[in-house]
């Protein structure tokens, strides 16, 4: 599987609670390329506890990357919350009235208008949930995080055919790189059989300081353990895209920079038009990769 980092998944459920009454739960992930894994939730209060376990979930499977959870609760025929009496400011303020009925000597009798004006006598109390309940949302997002996954993986799909398109980019142009550093080595060897043919005829030490001068110059321009280098990291990084293991952002990432490496080697070793000019088209490709790397898993 070959993931990416981003992604979107969400769902509406609706959850019988208390004697048949119904919440309808609408529950959203989605996630976006981070260096390491970091979530983020945004729960109703009444289930502020199940953020430790959302989170564990996530990190789990979804492995790496910036996760944003968001649930939200709609309520169905009054099924959050009851309305409840406050018994006890009721009592008060009937204990207070009668004292000043015989204290004044007042006549009449409370009615039930009377007592619906009295301020804060009803509240509203909010509905517990049990763990059934509780163990039915995380079923939910367990079953958002497999469709998140299924999304990063249609994008993921995506990212490794353009990663393969740059790869096989590189290797053509590193092959016609190859080729050219060849002829052109030879190019310099010959030229230099020539300078030593007629320094030979010279036997004076200064000949021999510059023939010196030449070898070491040549020395300096080779770039065949760098090109050697390159190929083989080249083929690492076609292993590690074929690798069934899903974590494959943070080693190709690293392939990565190796790569770029040996490319401004080459490219700061040797001086020839043809050969800086395809290094320079390999580091081309190379950053266009290193920006779909960072948004894999």
């Amino acid at each position: 599987m070959f993931l990416s980092m981003t992604g979107f998944a969400s769902k509406t459920s609706s959850i019988k609670v208390t004697k048949g009454d119904k919440i309808s739960i609408y529950v959203e992930i989605k996630s976006i390329n981070s260096r390491f894994f970091e979530a983020s939730c945004k729960l109703p209060n009444v289930f502020s506890a199940l953020e430790i376990p959302i989170i564990n979930k996530l990190k789990t499977k979804l492995l790496r990357g910036r996760i944003f959870v968001f649930i939200k609760i709609s309520e169905e025929e009054g099924a959050m919350s009851k309305v409840v009496p406050s018994t006890k400011l009721l009592q008060d303020y009937l204990d207070a009235l009668n004292n000043i009925k015989k204290t004044f000597k007042l006549e009449g009798e409370l009615t039930v208008t009377d007592v619906l004006n009295i301020p804060n006598i009803f509240s509203f109390q909010s509905i517990e949930f049990d763990s059934k309940t509780e163990k039915i949302i995380l079923e939910n997002v367990d079953e958002i995080i497999e469709k998140l996954i299924k999304s990063r993986n249609l994008e993921g799909i995506e990212l490794k055919k353009d990663l393969e398109k740059r790869f096989d980019i590189c290797t053509k142009k590193m092959m016609s790189l190859k080729k050219r550093f060849n002829s052109f080595v030879k190019e310099k060897r010959d030229a230099l059989s020539l300078i030593q043919q007629a320094y030979q005829k010279s036997a004076d030490e200064e000949s021999k300081l510059k023939l010196d001068e030449i070898y070491s110059l040549l020395n300096k321009i080779d770039v065949h353990e760098e090109i050697t280098r390159f190929e083989s990291h080249l083929k690492n990084t076609k292993k590690i895209i074929k690798d069934m293991d899903i974590e494959k952002g943070k080693r190709l990432d690293f392939v990565l920079q190796e790569l770029l490496r040996e490319s401004n080697t080459i490219l700061a070793k040797c001086s020839d038009f043809e050969i800086s000019t395809l290094a320079v088209d390999i580091k081309v490709e190379l950053e266009k990769v290193r920006e779909q790397v960072q948004n894999i898993v």
